[in-house]
């Protein structure tokens, strides 16, 4: 309003200093206030523009603060999830840990009460025993932990990414039920511990499932994931001698389909 009285003074003034000479016509004053209408109707348009622009950047200042506020919210309440989670990983963590541990103990105790020698029939009249081999430590009661136990441990720690736990999960079942059904699994786990720390190793591991292991259905499952590996790494010709190996050997077996289709797409390349 400031702005349009201003102009309205102004052009009053010029108005009245053309006619105050009286040099002016009447067609001259009729021209200036044509003009005078005009620039008038220019400055309001002008104006309406200004007011209009000006909501619009009020608008859209009041939307973008509101979806900040929303934004900050939302990245609160995630960063309050996942600090949840990694105290509930870590928790579960340390507990997979202390359980290992307490089943590598109730083992070697295990081991040590029956590396014990047996009493003798001097002992039986008085001789002195000898001392038990560990002194000091009174042995855990409950039977010692199943292959099905330590593999499960093994596998439950893999999945959580503690790869040094799993392993000695995994190693312990095979240092202690060499023969059981579950020891081809539990060298396969080795193997995939070391995929991402030792990639060099954990094909060792693999090929080992194989030697060792040779009727296992893990073998086949073995040389594709070897054979993954290889070709992962980049070494195609490594990759097919892992999936040929699979058809020549295992042709029956689940890998077998698996083993047909990558050798299709390496041929491909």
């Amino acid at each position: 309003m400031t702005v349009k009285r201003t102009f309205r003074l102004g052009s009053l003034a010029l108005l009245l200093g053309v006619a105050a000479p009286g040099c002016a016509t009447k067609h001259d004053i009729r021209d200036l206030q044509s003009q005078l209408v005009l620039m008038q109707a220019r400055q309001d348009s002008l104006f309406r523009s200004a007011q209009r622009q000006s909501r619009e950047l009020l608008d859209s200042v009041r939307v973008t603060t509101d979806l900040l506020v929303r934004v900050r919210g939302e990245l609160g309440h995630q960063l309050l999830g996942v600090e949840q989670q990694l105290v509930a990983v870590q928790e579960l963590t340390g507990q997979s840990q202390r359980r290992l541990q307490d089943l590598n103990t109730q083992l070697q105790q295990r081991q040590e009460a029956l590396a014990t020698p047996p009493v003798s029939d001097s002992a039986s009249l008085g001789a002195p025993a000898p001392p038990p081999p560990s002194q000091g430590v009174a042995l855990r009661p409950g039977p010692p932990p199943s292959a099905g136990e330590l593999y499960t441990l093994g596998q439950a720690q893999l999945q959580n990414g503690a790869f040094g736990t799993a392993r000695l999960a995994f190693q312990q079942l095979l240092r202690s039920y060499p023969a059981d059904t579950l020891a081809a699994a539990a060298q396969l786990g080795i193997a995939g511990s070391y995929v991402k720390e030792d990639a060099t190793r954990a094909l060792r591991e693999f090929d080992r499932v194989v030697e060792q292991y040779p009727s296992s259905p893990r073998a086949p499952a073995a040389l594709f994931r070897a054979g993954g590996l290889q070709r992962d790494r980049g070494n195609v010709a490594r990759a097919r001698e892992y999936f040929q190996r699979i058809l020549a050997r295992y042709p029956r077996s689940a890998e077998a389909a698996q083993a047909r289709r990558e050798l299709d797409r390496l041929r491909r390349r």
